[in-house]
């Protein structure tokens, strides 16, 4: 037998042998990685509801699939199907910015529920609109009563004495444009909070459009936008715009944005979450606060407006002292969001709390009764999630075009969760456990709204006084918080005084901090926030580290590439180690 077929059987059996031990590997590393596997899948279920909060909760879905393998299906719609939906049972939890108690749905819960904040936001008024000069004009001033004038179609030209009063920035350059007002079609919390924005503010001209449209709801905010009814012809001296058939309707959040930042829709305007007017990169106005202040729906400046909202015992908003917040930074229009989720009677007693309760007269569930049918299964599933868009899925609510939950409603959702069949009570958020970034110190909290009732720790306050004023009562307190001192904002224009007048320390100055409309916020880098674009990454690889089921996927990957790749280069490494000297043959006699 020759020297060379001999090394060439050396050769195979190497390689036999390094694929009898590559596999071998492969395999018990395999039988090491199964028992980590989840022994069940994540149950379906099912959502729908808010387009105010539709951004975020596409986010959240998307994240909590990848890192935890929940199976949700959410369908953007609008607060009242959300309301519907989940009333007739349909669906496992509705998104809403509307409560039940404002009896805009048709149907009710016929089983127990509760309200979870989810997101905070501004309701912004997207536009499209060119100067004379041929430039895009991006800094519009509106306040309550042009907004009134506009979407109810009293006013009908882009250079009406109107806009150019309030706007003398752009004097010269308003061009002579027909308005399209762009409204909400459907019933939706757009229209249900922007109606309740006006019938505070703007002096009854909302009501009177209420009277001569003969909507239905005279007085009252309401989830349908006023338009004048099939047998009412509207006065076209006081609506010009109805006559001439300028305002446009529009199904849905996403259709309205679509409209207004289309080619062909220059003069055209619209009321979305800001978050809308990020992804088409189109302005929003700016709009007049109570301290006469022209102010963007940015998230510190929406953070600060709700320090002042009134959070009923089941979390439900009332917004008055919002849209008067004296503070110069303070966007009037903004409010929270909700999950409307299954509440367990006995497990809220056990916290000595309640569920919510159908408005009086409505049939349906009551806060003692009857008992929760949700699934133990679904309730550990979404309390999962709801932990998860409470602590970590705030961390890019500012760069969507949101406002993060302040710490307290973290822990009101923490509660909430444990108030659900099957969900487990999160420990209190802290920052070593919650990366929200009122709550881990990235962001310095402006101030947060306290429920009435609520007794818990306050994280990051370092004193908090809360009366209740009874059910459904007013109440009364205050909060200090240790991470700022002194009074909001300066009347100087200096911004060492600026800085020294919101409280920012040395320390904090070195760790990155600055001060924004006279709040303490941390320096963004390019690309952040105050570029408003919206983060193209579905998980940061931050969201990833520590996390067991990505650890899992990660680990199956690594078997894949060990099973193709390792025999062959253990084969290869046998091989060479036993190849035969070559001789030379210039050596031989």
């Amino acid at each position: 037998m020759s020297m060379a077929s001999s090394a060439k059987r050396r050769v195979h059996r190497a390689r036999r042998m390094g694929v009898v031990v590559g596999t071998f590997v492969v395999l018990a590393a395999a039988v090491q990685l199964w028992g980590a596997i989840p022994a069940y899948a994540s149950p379906n279920m099912q959502s729908t509801g808010s387009s105010f909060a539709n951004v975020a909760i596409q986010q959240w879905v998307g994240q909590s699939s990848v890192l935890y393998g929940l199976n949700i299906n959410w369908q953007d719609s609008s607060s009242v199907v959300g309301l519907n939906n989940f009333g007739q049972n349909q669906i496992d939890f509705a998104a809403s910015d509307i409560p039940y108690s404002a009896e805009q749905s048709t149907y009710y819960p016929s089983q127990p529920y509760q309200y979870m904040p989810d997101v905070a936001g501004g309701l912004a008024f997207m536009f499209n609109l060119v100067g004379q000069d041929g430039q895009r004009i991006t800094n519009l001033h509106l306040n309550a009563q042009l907004i009134d004038q506009i979407f109810l179609g009293e006013i009908t030209n882009w250079d009406s004495s109107a806009v150019a009063a309030l706007n003398p920035q752009l004097a010269g350059d308003l061009p002579n444009q027909v308005i399209h007002p762009v409204y909400r079609l459907d019933a939706s919390g757009e229209n249900y909070l922007l109606s309740d924005y006006l019938l505070h503010q703007d002096g009854g001209a909302f009501t009177a459009a209420q009277n001569a449209f003969q909507s239905g709801n005279t007085g009252q905010p309401s989830a349908t936008w006023p338009i004048p009814a099939s047998s009412v012809h509207p006065s076209p001296t006081v609506y010009p715009g109805w006559a001439a058939g300028n305002p446009v309707g529009q199904n849905g959040s996403d259709n309205a944005a679509n409209y207004v930042s289309a080619l062909a829709s220059v003069g055209s305007i619209t009321y979305v979450e800001t978050a809308y007017a990020i992804e088409h990169n189109l302005p929003v106005a700016s709009l007049e606060n109570s301290s006469g202040a022209y102010v963007q729906p940015s998230s510190v400046n929406v953070a600060t407006a709700l320090e002042k909202a009134l959070l009923h015992a089941d979390l439900t908003q009332d917004l008055t002292n919002v849209y008067t917040n004296p503070l110069p930074n303070a966007y009037p229009l903004s409010a929270y969001s909700y999950i409307v989720a299954p509440c367990s009677p006995g497990l809220a007693v056990a916290q000595s709390s309640a569920c919510a309760a159908n408005p009086t007269g409505v049939a349906g569930s009551s806060p003692t009764g009857p008992t929760s049918p949700f699934p133990n299964q679904k309730g550990a599933a979404l309390g999962q999630f709801v932990s998860f868009l409470a602590c970590a899925g705030q961390e890019h609510m500012a760069s969507l075009g949101y406002s993060p939950l302040p710490p307290v409603l973290v822990q009101e959702d923490f509660f909430a969760i444990g108030r659900m069949n099957g969900g487990t009570e999160p420990p209190a958020p802290t920052a070593a456990n919650c990366k929200n970034p009122y709550v881990d110190g990235e962001t310095v909290l402006p101030g947060e709204p306290v429920p009435i009732g609520y007794t818990g720790p306050v994280p990051g306050v370092t004193t908090t006084t809360i009366t209740s004023g009874g059910p459904g009562g007013s109440k009364s307190g205050s909060t200090s918080h240790s991470s700022s001192s002194g009074s909001r904002g300066s009347s100087s224009n200096s911004l060492a005084a600026q800085e020294a007048a919101a409280g920012l320390t040395p320390q904090l100055a070195a760790e990155g901090y600055t001060v924004v409309n006279g709040q303490i916020v941390r320096k963004l880098g390019v690309g952040g926030p105050n570029q408003f674009e919206r983060a193209d990454a579905l998980v940061s690889a931050t969201d990833a580290v520590g996390n067991p089921q990505i650890a899992v996927y990660a680990g199956w990957a690594l078997l894949v590439l060990g099973l193709i790749l390792l025999p062959p280069l253990i084969a290869m490494r046998i091989s060479r180690r036993r190849q035969p000297a070559t001789v030379d043959p210039t050596t031989e006699d």
